[in-house]
């Protein structure tokens, strides 16, 4: 909740979607929504930090459930006949793997995925593994026709919405949708034949895709069109290596954890020939593909064709799209399954697993990346260090000097102040105020000189109550 990092422009956007914020018209979809509710719940515009906890709750508990649902339709499709305890206690964990292993760094700050995102429209990642695990059941599970038509009519509606809102999620839906069906591409040529009606919902989702994507600058297509493949090749290159050297943001975003699981994979397919348990194969490999997503940043001909795609300045987010959450769990669990009660010693040695990591990304790595993620969330839960820049009480104190101008010249007042004292007055306490965004400082001549030419009378200077913290952008 630092100020002015990306949330306050939601924030901003929910309270009034024409006050300076640069937020695409068609993404406004995800604010209406949230404004309705609060008129409807009656949680006024004024209480915009409660505002900010609730959407951090309720969509950080989507997220929990969405991609527990993911996992565990993973995990029953690759152990089918284990216990329905195991695949519960397995996508448990694998969901809190996922809280915890993807994150990245901005300005001040190292956070995880939640923490960055939650108060955002970016709710269509959670909504992405949602609509991949619906598919999946469909693909595989062989669910009534009722349900199948049931689930078909989510995944239309959310691919819309997501589309509307923030469509690079759906190009991971799409990347799943390949493997899946080039996996299992016997099953999709008979589904295909046996079911030629399914071909209506892809072309509305291809239509959909094709007149709903926002990428600023998709420039792909153009070059595969116009047949300069020679040009094509270079420009990917070229981009590629402007991501790997600067933009990717590996130093933040790869961790202890994500080695230590490439390691236990390792390890898995070392084994897997033993059949300890039985085991889908074609299932694991599209976890094992879909899991190697994340090294499209790190290449320069992936993370190039990527830019091509989308834009460049957020390739770094394609991390978020990896499965790999979900392999830690399944590898484990498949490696202590010959023993007596797998149940217990796979999750004591998860916990053993995690609990050791977390140490050594502490006080033996050289990045400390994955007990930063650990500690990004504990601040979550306690919440001094990432709350609003100023506490209860000093927004309390405000208040009270705002009385005092007000008893001071009995009228309507125009305030200039320091940005997060601004941001109080104008949202919490909803005075009027000399506002130019919130990642804008207009100075003091530009406040007199737009009194000045407006005629504005009773110009005030909000001047800074004693002893209080002292503000920098975003820290």
């Amino acid at each position: 909740m630092r100020y002015p990092y990306d949330m306050w422009a939601h924030l901003i956007a929910i309270d009034n979607p024409y006050d300076y914020t640069t937020i695409p018209e068609a993404r406004e979809l995800w604010h209406l929504i949230w404004r309705n509710i609060f008129n409807f719940i009656g949680i006024s515009s004024s209480d915009i930090l409660l505002r900010a906890k609730i959407i951090h709750i309720v969509q950080s508990l989507i997220s929990f459930g969405t991609v527990y649902l993911f996992s565990l339709v993973v995990i029953r499709n690759i152990y089918k006949k284990s216990d329905k305890l195991h695949h519960k206690y397995m996508a448990y964990w694998s969901t809190v793997i996922w809280f915890t292993i993807f994150s990245t760094f901005s300005m001040y700050y190292h956070h995880t995925w939640i923490m960055w995102y939650s108060i955002s429209y970016q709710i269509t990642l959670p909504l992405f593994w949602y609509i991949t695990a619906l598919t999946i059941i469909i693909y595989l599970e062989n669910p009534s026709l009722k349900l199948k038509i049931f689930y078909i009519l989510q995944i239309l509606i959310l691919s819309l919405f997501i589309l509307q809102i923030h469509s690079m999620e759906y190009i991971y839906y799409i990347l799943y949708l390949i493997t899946l069906s080039t996996i299992y591409f016997n099953k999709s040529i008979y589904i295909l034949k046996k079911y030629f009606y399914i071909l209506i919902p892809i072309l509305i989702l291809i239509i959909l895709f094709s007149k709903s994507y926002q990428a600023e600058d998709t420039r792909l297509l153009d070059f595969i069109y116009k047949a300069q493949f020679m040009d094509l090749y270079n420009l990917i290159i070229h981009e590629g290596n402007i991501i790997v050297n600067s933009l990717n943001r590996s130093t933040s975003a790869i961790n202890e954890l994500m080695y230590f699981i490439l390691f236990m994979t390792i390890l898995l397919l070392i084994f897997i020939k033993n059949n300890f348990i039985d085991t889908d194969k074609k299932i694991l490999i599209f976890l094992i593909i879909t899991s190697l997503f994340i090294l499209i940043p790190l290449f320069s001909f992936s993370a190039g064709l990527s830019a091509l795609l989308t834009k460049i300045n957020v390739i770094h987010r394609i991390y978020y799209s990896s499965s790999l959450f979900i392999l830690l769990p399944i590898s484990v669990y498949y490696l202590v399954s010959r023993f007596k009660n797998p149940l217990y010693i796979f999750n004591i040695s998860i916990i053993t697993i995690l609990l050791s990591i977390t140490l050594y990304s502490k006080y033996i790595s050289t990045s400390h990346n994955y007990y930063k993620n650990i500690l990004s969330l504990k601040e979550s839960i306690e919440g001094d260090k990432v709350r609003f820049n100023l506490s209860s009480s000093e927004i309390k104190l405000i208040g009270d000097k705002l009385h005092l101008y007000k008893n001071k010249y009995n009228n309507s007042l125009f305030f200039y102040a320091r940005p997060d004292i601004l941001v109080v007055l104008k949202y919490i306490y909803r005075e009027d105020v000399y506002w130019r965004g919130r990642r804008a400082t207009p100075s003091l001549e530009e406040f007199n000189k737009f009194c000045k030419i407006n005629d504005i009378k009773n110009c005030v200077i909000f001047k800074t109550p004693i002893n209080f913290p002292e503000y920098k952008p975003y820290l």
